[in-house]
């Protein structure tokens, strides 16, 4: 494919595992609709990884340009413009479906609101966030 890229590591206060950047101008090719290229990328190399010594891989989050870092960040962001509204007409709402990761995301973005509670319903591809007034 002949692609130059070079990859960051670092550490995220939101993620328990290294968080891996790469940099490089075909992102869209890497990325895919809807991070699909993405998402297959990092599930290749986690089984690839899996035959290494336990102790050598903890797992990773892998991104192309701060695509994933940035949309999570937009997640929270909803998640907590959403939260406000439950509040405000005590009512729950739900969000739309999403990947167990950014699930938990969001569950952890809004543990802090100790007026409402969230809860994870449905099954497969239509599994949500559902966003409650604490009794």
């Amino acid at each position: 494919m002949g692609i130059r890229a070079e990859v960051e590591e670092r550490s995220l206060p939101d993620l328990s595992i290294p968080y891996l950047n790469v940099i490089t101008d075909d992102a869209r090719l890497l990325i895919g609709v809807r991070a699909r290229n993405l998402l297959a990328l990092e599930y290749l190399l986690k089984r690839l990884l899996e035959k290494e010594p336990p102790e050598s891989v903890s797992g990773f989050f892998l991104d192309v340009n701060g695509y994933r870092l940035h949309h999570l960040e937009e997640l929270k962001g909803e998640a907590k413009n959403i939260a406000k509204k439950v509040r405000l007409y005590r009512t729950e709402l739900a969000l739309k479906p999403m990947s167990a990761f950014e699930r938990r995301i969001v569950h952890m973005a809004l543990a802090e609101y100790p007026d409402i509670t969230t809860q994870s319903t449905g099954e497969g591809e239509t599994r949500r966030v559902v966003i409650k007034p604490y009794p």
